[in-house]
């Protein structure tokens, strides 16, 4: 069967060749190698937890005790005589057992599922006000075994789509990605949905199924295999831990750490870190004999993952994790550049570059949001800026004249003069900001005035100030 060979950047793949003879990796090892990679997370793992549980049950769980007989005598043990060895039982064939179980409808098509990394932690609250930190398109086709993983950098400047596939908000429909989670009600309402219609409308493919996992999934996984020899490249400062660059044995936590430091670099940044993260776990995996540690490892997985996967279609899965070749995953990254606007930093996308990834990818280029190219992005700034020039500004100066009174002399002001002046140099603090004519028109009137008023009274002697 010939396979296009998949390149590990983001540039798709870049040519192919006919794998003659492919090496077969363990099943144990290539469940345990999904559990990484995350999606296949979710289906590998669940789906050998069902074989195992099939084929040897004591192998998943702790043996059941059983109460204790009283003790009785025993008479003397006859002379042993000669038994018939037992006849072993035929061990069931993997591929056999899951594809009795799996949805073969299922595997029918090419399968779009989104991988989502919750901000949580157990340092952090509970689930459903929490951003995404890690958001990753896997599609998977059950044809050829082919798997992409597209991550999606998560300051990602798009429109944000509702459980209804409308806009969240049609005034201001651009956000960052991540956002759109929590913009549902997160885990407990409609953040899910909010964000596979997001990714959806911005790739314009159509993303049916979700595997959300939170942060403490990568701590655990590490854990349990015991954790990984890794050559750190950064200072990594969190919560008060650190880690310093160099050769070392690193568990979970610290695995968890260096994945999700931003600071001193960027998000794009840390996902390259996370990518190197993962090859070295890949690599230790192949290296050391994970097989007694995979029952850890599910319950691990178990409790911290929320999916719309039947457990049918997690069987499909494992079944693509069963056949697949290395060279047939392929990881993306959707390539762009940061810019600033509103105070806020974004990750704006190359439309033209991600048109080409997927088509490298689906075979036919989907229907990518044109509205969010980065060139067009910044063209709208840009003139948004200029055509709000005037507004702009009057209402720095107004601002920084309101700043300068407080400063110079809000000792002799009243509390109340005090307090509505800061109230609304707030306002128009925000406006600025927001680079928003209705809000710069709205706010920077009541300031102009309150200075006004101020400075006469100043003037006037009325706060007791000789001039």
């Amino acid at each position: 069967m010939e396979h296009e060979t998949k390149a590990s950047s983001s540039g798709g793949r870049h040519g192919s060749h006919k794998h003659n003879k492919k090496k077969r990796m363990p099943l144990a090892l290539k469940i345990i190698l999904l559990v990484v990679l995350a999606l296949l997370l979710a289906g590998a793992v669940w789906g050998l937890h069902f074989y195992q549980e099939i084929t040897s049950p004591e192998s998943l769980f702790e043996p059941q005790t059983t109460p204790s007989p009283a003790p009785v005598e025993t008479p003397a043990a006859p002379a042993p005589t000669a038994t018939a060895e037992p006849t072993p039982s035929p061990t069931p064939d993997p591929d056999a057992v899951l594809r009795s179980e799996a949805d073969l409808d299922f595997m029918k098509n090419r399968v779009n599922i989104l991988l989502l990394g919750i901000d949580e932690s157990t340092e952090r609250e509970e689930w459903g006000s929490f951003r995404t930190d890690t958001i990753m398109l896997v599609t998977i086709d059950f044809s050829t075994n082919d798997v992409d993983i597209i991550s999606i950098p998560r300051d990602s400047y798009v429109k944000i789509y509702t459980a209804k596939g409308n806009l969240a908000d049609e005034a201001s429909p651009y956000a960052k990605i991540n956002s759109a989670f929590s913009a549902g009600g997160g885990a407990q309402k409609n953040g899910f949905a909010y964000t596979t219609n997001t990714v959806s409308k911005l790739l314009g493919i159509p993303v049916e199924y979700y595997v959300g996992f939170n942060m403490n999934v990568v701590k655990e996984v590490v854990d349990a295999m015991g954790g990984v020899d890794y050559n750190v490249d950064i200072e990594v400062t969190m919560n008060g831990r650190e880690l310093h660059p160099g050769m070392q044995h690193l568990d979970g936590q610290a695995v968890l750490d260096y994945c999700r430091q931003r600071k001193g670099s960027s998000d794009i940044a840390r996902v390259g870190r996370q990518q190197m993260m993962i090859a070295a776990i890949l690599q230790q995996l192949k290296n050391t004999n994970q097989i007694a540690n995979i029952p850890t490892i599910y319950k691990a997985v178990e409790q911290n993952i929320m999916t719309n996967l039947s457990f049918k279609q997690i069987c499909s899965l494992s079944l693509v994790a069963l056949h697949m070749d290395m060279s047939q995953l392929g990881t993306h990254t959707v390539e762009g550049k940061a810019f600033s606007y509103a105070a806020r930093d974004y990750w704006g996308i190359y439309v033209s570059r991600l048109e080409k990834l997927l088509k490298d990818i689906y075979g036919s280029t989907p229907s990518v949001d044109q509205d969010v190219d980065v060139d067009l992005i910044l063209a709208q700034i840009e003139m948004n800026r200029q055509l709000i020039a005037t507004e702009l500004a009057a209402a720095n100066n107004a601002y920084a004249q309101g700043v300068g009174i407080l400063q110079g002399y809000g000792s002799y002001l009243d509390q109340t003069t005090r307090d509505t002046l800061q109230y609304y140099l707030d306002q128009l603090e925000d406006a600025i900001e927001a680079e928003d004519k209705s809000l710069l028109d709205a706010c920077t009137p009541p300031v102009q005035q309150l200075n006004s008023q101020i400075i006469n009274a100043l003037n006037s002697g009325a706060y007791g100030i000789v001039q």
